[in-house]
């Protein structure tokens, strides 16, 4: 019988392993810059064609990025490394719009209950804060957009599970858009996501999982409805995740309170945001 081939690492495969075991190591840290690449190629022993598609295979990965007239660096390992495969993924028609939604809703009510389980004196106070937020009524669509998604972002922090918050993260962009429409063309939209989210912190609150879980569940009913209309343009698909229930911005509390913060020091806007 024949024996599966062995297949040996090429100079580029072993190069690109030596810097993405330093770079997951933290012995190279985000910020810091590589050598050029006839340094790289003395010290490994190879040539600057090695180094140079080395260095395209880490890039691929997301873990160094090229700055024009200055070198390759170190870049800072966050949600954008999920995001943006799944602009991809939706832009080329690899998924749809619906699969994402089946996940996102399951996540959120899931999250709900965790964070009902789960969530500190902290967290709560940060979910306090955006609901507290929303009561201005002279909000931008853009400022209700990234309260509302702030919210969801805590309570992915408040799950205590980190890979929530990459998770929520990772759909962030694609959802500010969409909100703004819906805060544009509904009266309402203010005044129903303080009762949604007021609903929802009471159970977390109360420490009650399951009621968490249904009021985050009834706040997605009208979701479809909400979104229905939102234009899509072209070439990216991914602003037709109008008829998205929720997603977040942030996974963690820290961010989103520094955001509010920020914003309630200059004065309200009117207008498109």
């Amino acid at each position: 019988m024949l024996k599966a081939v062995i297949r040996e690492q090429t100079l580029t495969e072993r190069a690109q392993q030596q810097f993405e075991e330093l770079i997951l190591s933290g012995k190279l840290r985000p910020g810091d810059r590589l050598p050029s690449e006839s340094d790289m190629g003395k010290m490994l022993g190879v040539s600057r064609t090695v180094v140079r598609e080395a260095v395209r295979l880490l890039s691929a990965k997301g873990l160094v990025e090229a700055r024009s007239g200055s070198g390759i660096y170190v870049r800072e390992l966050n949600s954008g490394m999920i995001r943006e495969p799944i602009d991809l993924l939706l832009r080329y028609r690899a998924i749809k719009v619906e699969d994402i939604l089946e996940v996102r809703n399951l996540m959120e009510v899931h999250l709900a209950g965790l964070a009902a389980e789960r969530a500190t004196s902290e967290n709560i106070a940060a979910m306090e804060e955006t609901i507290a937020a929303l009561h201005n009524p002279r909000l931008s669509p853009r400022e209700y957009a990234e309260i509302d998604v702030a919210f969801h972002a805590c309570l992915a922090a408040a799950s205590g599970n980190p890979l929530f918050g990459i998770l929520s993260q990772s759909l962030d962009a694609v959802m500010i858009d969409p909100i703004r429409f819906n805060f544009e063309r509904s009266a309402s939209a203010r005044t129903d996501a303080l009762k949604e989210h007021g609903r929802i912190l009471d159970r977390l609150k109360a420490r009650d999982a399951e009621g968490a879980r249904r009021a985050m569940t009834e706040s997605l009913i009208d979701a479809p409805r909400n979104w229905t209309g939102f234009p899509a343009r072209e070439p990216t698909l991914i602003p037709s995740l109008a008829k998205a229930s929720n997603e977040t911005v942030e996974g963690a509390n820290g961010r989103s309170r520094k955001r509010l913060s920020m914003r309630q020091q200059k004065p309200a806007r009117d207008g498109s945001g």
